[in-house]
C-alpha cells in the first residue's frame, strides 16, 4: 500500500509545483506586458519621434541601421 500513498503524493507535489509556477507566470505577465505602466509624457514622445520624416531619412540613408520591413 505504500506505493499507492507515495503515487498520490507526487502527483499531488507535481500539482502544487505546477499551480505555483502558473501563478508566477501570470504575475510576470501582468507586470511585464502591462501598458498602462508606461507615463502618458514617454509614450507621447515616442510617438512625436516615431512620425519625424527627417530622422526616418537619417536612419534609412544610414548603412549601421537596421530596417525592420
Amino acid at each position: 500500500m505504500a506505493t499507492g500513498t507515495e503515487a498520490q503524493q507526487m502527483t499531488k507535489d507535481f500539482i502544487a509545483i505546477g499551480a505555483g509556477m502558473l501563478v508566477v507566470g501570470l504575475g510576470i505577465w501582468n507586470l511585464w506586458g502591462s501598458p498602462q505602466s508606461a507615463r502618458h509624457a514617454e509614450t507621447q514622445e515616442i510617438r512625436i519621434l516615431a512620425d519625424d520624416a527627417a530622422l526616418k531619412l537619417v536612419s534609412e540613408e544610414n548603412p549601421y541601421m537596421r530596417t525592420e520591413r
